[in-house]
């Protein structure tokens, strides 16, 4: 059975505060990078172990600015790698003209800079395993660059953005209720596309045009909250967008929402009665915070 409900959602802008990486690559004329985070990324509070991010450089011929290519660069999707304190890759040296260097987490392998396709997991539920990123995790995307730097600048500084949009949905027990909240909740959004059309030259995403539109089950973070990493989108009005599943009934939710780059939604449901009484209560509200 289900039950429609509209729900009130409001946007935070991410916390855009930096966190410095530790720089992996010394010596007189090996680049030293450093990369720096948002305050988190979408799904942890830092960078994990064996976690992987691509790095481009592209030679300044000119005053002109460079163009970023799929190869020919002056480096060409680097891959470094985070071993817990620092990030590992090989030697990479200094060119003798200033370089725009370009990096996205987590590494990727596209055949394009104009238009890479990035697919979100539609079970972001799914858990990491010693080989794999959990559904949930391997569907952040950051991006960062850097322009004109120069062996004169010392060091290469990387600074992330959010390329998502995140969805937390905080389930609350109401005065009320009688009980507890049942540990079977489950949480789903529905009508979103789930493939994302990366610009790696600009910095740009947006939804892929020929995307399917699909469920993605959230990530259970507590047995009362969840999250999941959305690609920038606008839901049209009166559009089902949130299931919540508990005690063995579905309530649907319809809204008009826009996800957009860096931004979080949050949406808090306080559930007032029990959903196997005859009369279900709850009641919405919207908070912000950032990631």
């Amino acid at each position: 059975m289900k039950k429609y409900i509209t729900i009130i959602v409001t946007l935070a802008a991410l916390i855009s505060c930096q966190k410095e990486g530790p720089a992996e690559i010394q010596g007189d004329n090996q680049i030293v990078f450093e990369l720096g985070l948002p305050a988190t990324k979408a799904t942890a509070e830092n960078f994990e172990v064996g976690d992987k991010v691509s790095v481009w450089a592209v030679e300044y011929a000119a005053e002109e600015a460079p163009e970023l290519q799929v190869g020919g660069n002056f480096l060409n999707n680097e891959m470094l790698t985070y071993d817990g304190s620092k990030w590992a890759g090989r030697t990479m040296y200094w060119s003798e003209k200033p370089c725009d260097f370009y990096a996205v987490y987590p590494y990727i392998q596209p055949s394009s800079v104009e238009s890479y396709v990035f697919e979100i997991a539609a079970d972001q539920n799914s858990p990491r395993t010693e080989d794999t990123l959990g559904g949930y995790e391997a569907s952040d995307l950051l991006f960062a660059k850097a322009e004109k730097v120069s062996r004169a600048d010392g060091k290469v500084s990387l600074k992330f953005r959010h390329m998502m949009s995140k969805c937390i949905v905080n389930v609350i027990k109401g005065e009320k209720f009688e009980g507890e909240l049942p540990e079977d909740i489950s949480v789903h959004i529905y009508n979103t596309v789930t493939t994302a059309d990366l610009n790696l030259a600009n910095g740009s995403i947006e939804k892929y045009a020929l995307g399917n539109r699909n469920t993605i089950t959230m990530k259970k973070v507590s047995s009362d909250k969840f999250e999941a990493v959305v690609i920038p989108q606008n839901i049209e009005r009166r559009t089902p967008l949130i299931e919540i599943s508990m005690g063995g009934i579905a309530y649907l939710m319809e809204y008009s929402l826009s996800f957009k780059p860096g931004y979080q939604h949050t949406i808090n449901l306080t559930v007032n009665t029990s959903p196997d009484q005859e009369k279900f209560e709850i009641s919405i509200d919207a908070s912000t915070g950032g990631m």
